[in-house]
């Protein structure tokens, strides 16, 4: 009886909300998916378009955390957020992605030489570039113990040790300017709240692509704070509770400054997304393109590939 009420429950009350005008809410740190053609996921889809599955997040991470002290586990049993100390919020991906790895790392940087071949063997010039996890560049508010930490600091460490031994001629580093912003500072380089940087690390991620393209463009570049504003963070959804932080805001000035004339093709994820204020004024003519689907840079001068840590140490990044 029990069980049939539970069904009942489950199958017919996102119904009756949706009748009467509820909708399914953004929750993932990405948009809801759009209609699948015929052989696409539906359950993918049904699932992100649940109405009330907000609510059902909200009340299940209550729970797990009310009797367990943490967040809950999906996928391979590791929490989607892992909750640090002074309110810091980390994106459970970097760790599912480590300890379920999809191919050796090895095979990753095979794939990312043969990518910089093949843009070459075209005819274009290539810039590739990793964007770092917060867990790897801030990662002093982790707490001393969670789900999957042996095997994320395992396999970062081996993912970083091999592409610095691949000597890779078209990569640029991020990870030690990132890191050298923040002891400059004295503050971090990735929001408390969020999985991504601030914005003095995205200038910074600009600045230093700007400096491999051309040292010249740094000339009559100026980053100005313009005060601070409440941010929600993307990792607070996840757990059913959207979380708050004060944030300092920066715009970059180039008023009059030199451009990158060749006509680029920047291919990136969500770093890439959120940096384009602090990217587009270095260039001409500049486009972006998401690398988690069909890109083309047959009419390109130069091409950028960027790709977030957690897809290059699980091995799981569409473009290779």
């Amino acid at each position: 009886m029990r069980t049939r009420l539970a069904a009942l429950l489950f199958f017919f009350v996102p119904a009756i909300a949706f009748a009467a005008g509820e909708r399914a809410v953004e929750m993932e740190n990405k948009p809801l998916p759009p209609l699948p053609a015929l052989e696409g996921d539906w359950a993918g889809w049904a699932t992100a378009h649940l109405p009330l599955r907000d609510e059902a997040v909200r009340a299940n991470v209550f729970l797990t955390e009310s009797l367990f002290g943490h967040a809950p586990a999906y996928g391979f049993g590791y929490p989607r957020v892992i909750e640090g100390t002074d309110g810091w919020l980390y994106f459970g991906d970097d760790v599912t992605e480590a300890c379920g790895q999809k191919r050796p790392i090895a095979e990753t940087i095979e794939a990312l030489r043969r990518l910089g071949e093949r843009v070459e063997a075209a005819g274009k010039r290539f810039v590739f570039t990793v964007a770092p996890d917060k867990t790897t560049v801030s990662p002093q508010w982790l707490p001393s113990r969670f789900p999957g930490r042996d095997c994320l600091r395992k396999r970062k460490e081996e993912f970083w040790t091999a592409l610095r031994e691949a000597d890779l001629p078209w990569y640029v580093d991020l990870r030690a300017p990132l890191e050298r912003l923040q002891r400059t500072t004295g503050r971090p380089a990735y929001w408390r709240t969020d999985s991504h940087w601030t914005d003095h690390a995205a200038a910074t991620y600009a600045a230093e692509l700007a400096r491999v393209l051309d040292p010249a463009l740094a000339a009559g570049t100026r980053l100005e704070f313009t005060g601070r504003e409440p941010r929600e963070g993307d990792l607070g959804p996840l757990l059913g509770s959207p979380r708050e932080e004060t944030i300092d805001r920066h715009r970059l000035d180039r008023t009059g400054a030199a451009l990158y004339e060749p006509k680029t093709v920047l291919i990136g994820d969500s770093f890439t997304r959120n940096s384009m204020p602090w990217l587009r004024p270095y260039f001409a003519n500049l486009t972006y393109q998401r690398n988690d689907g069909p890109v083309t840079w047959y009419d390109a001068e130069t091409v950028i590939v960027e790709i977030v840590e957690r897809h290059l140490v699980g091995g799981s990044s569409p473009m290779l």
